[in-house]
């Protein structure tokens, strides 16, 4: 998206008029953009500081001054929708976490109560192979990494992982991401595969027969080269996705209690495991399948393709669901005090920060504090 077109997208979202794919489009632009120092606002003195705000957007997208300027009424009606990209760029980008229907209060970060520093990291990954033989994927060199089977496996520039050639004979390969990292690979049909940290996924050097079948633990997003003949399906725990082409996000991590099945192009169809329940999925909807049940409903696309392109975003999330994404991220453990609210959380951070800085703009909510000890997170009110 080019910067002139965001004044009338921002215009379009304040009127009520964006897309989806706009509202998308907006957000990416957003999170693209360094940190650019938009004026601290507090819930009482908003309204006192709209010029301020119309200013730093005026020189942020080289806006003349004639364009439309953001109403009291405007804002208002955004302060409790924050989730929302463009109230992301007008008033939290100097916050960063908020509480919902709950006015924000802005505090110092005690400094003793976070000890260091534990970067996220990313592009690790373990390949197993079908004899067993098990390789660093971010230990080897660029190109031919291997061979099984008539399959000839490679490391392209990108760091990403490409099979080539014929399979000779059934071999099946498992790549898993650790705890803090994340990895990318094309199947030997051409689909592609992003996984998130703590994720593995298995399937055969060459797909045959009637169906190109995946297992997946974690979570992974999908973009599935179109093969009519042969429907590619991935198999988590209680249930199984079948595709022919789209593009798609699942989340199955073991300790969740939910199985997340996100569509963003074509269509899915989600069924579970000895059961006759079934669900086709329309591009923005969610399938979550928890406790034998399967529901549907329309989501943001957003929050759920946020790991992939490089941050953390939560929507109406308590602590324990953000702290749970902290840990597979910076491979911590987790401990909490006694009497942690349980206020729903939003807001945006990249994953390239470090875990202090996670943590500090988390005590910004005046909610939580932690103590670091070593790899030991503690969460304190």
């Amino acid at each position: 998206m080019q910067k002139e077109e965001v004044p009338d997208l921002l215009k379009k979202y304040l009127a009520g008029n964006c897309s989806a794919e706009e509202q998308g489009m907006l957000e990416t632009w957003y999170l693209k953009q360094e940190e650019a120092g938009l004026p601290e606002i507090s819930q009482e003195k908003k309204d006192e500081q709209l010029e301020e705000i119309w200013a730093f957007l005026q020189n942020k997208l080289d806006l003349p001054a004639a364009q439309h300027p953001i109403t009291n009424s405007a804002i208002r009606s955004l302060w409790p929708k924050m989730a929302a990209v463009a109230a992301m760029v007008l008033i939290t980008c100097s916050i960063g976490f908020y509480y919902y229907n709950l006015p924000d209060k802005i505090s110092a970060v005690p400094q003793e109560k976070i000890s260091h520093t534990l970067p996220g990291s990313k592009n690790k990954a373990m390949l197993t192979l079908a004899d067993g033989r098990t390789i660093a994927l971010d230990e080897v060199s660029n190109g031919e990494i291997a061979k099984q089977a008539g399959v000839t496996i490679t490391k392209a520039k990108d760091g990403s992982l490409v099979y080539t050639g014929k399979a000779q004979k059934s071999a099946y390969n498992k790549i898993a991401t650790p705890i803090g990292g994340q990895y990318q690979i094309s199947l030997p049909d051409g689909t592609k595969v992003w996984l998130n940290a703590a994720s593995t996924l298995s399937y055969p050097a060459d797909f045959t027969g009637d169906k190109r079948a995946v297992r997946l633990l974690g979570e992974a997003y999908f973009e599935v080269k179109k093969n009519k003949k042969m429907p590619f399906v991935v198999y988590t725990k209680g249930q199984e996705i079948e595709v022919l082409g789209t593009h798609f996000n699942v989340d199955a991590y073991e300790e969740e209690s939910q199985t997340k099945t996100t569509l963003l192009e074509g269509s899915v169809a989600v069924k579970l495991v000895g059961s006759a329940a079934k669900a086709l999925l329309k591009p923005g909807e969610q399938a979550v399948f928890e406790s034998g049940h399967l529901d549907v409903s329309a989501i943001d696309v957003a929050e759920v393709m946020a790991w992939k392109e490089g941050y953390f975003l939560f929507q109406d999330e308590d602590i324990h669901a953000i702290m749970r994404k902290i840990a597979r991220w910076y491979d911590v453990e987790i401990a909490y005090a006694a009497n942690i609210s349980s206020k729903k959380i939003g807001g945006n951070i990249s994953r390239d920060k470090s875990l202090e800085t996670v943590l500090k703009t988390l005590s910004n909510t005046d909610k939580f504090n932690f103590k670091v000890e070593g790899r030991r997170v503690t969460v304190m009110p």
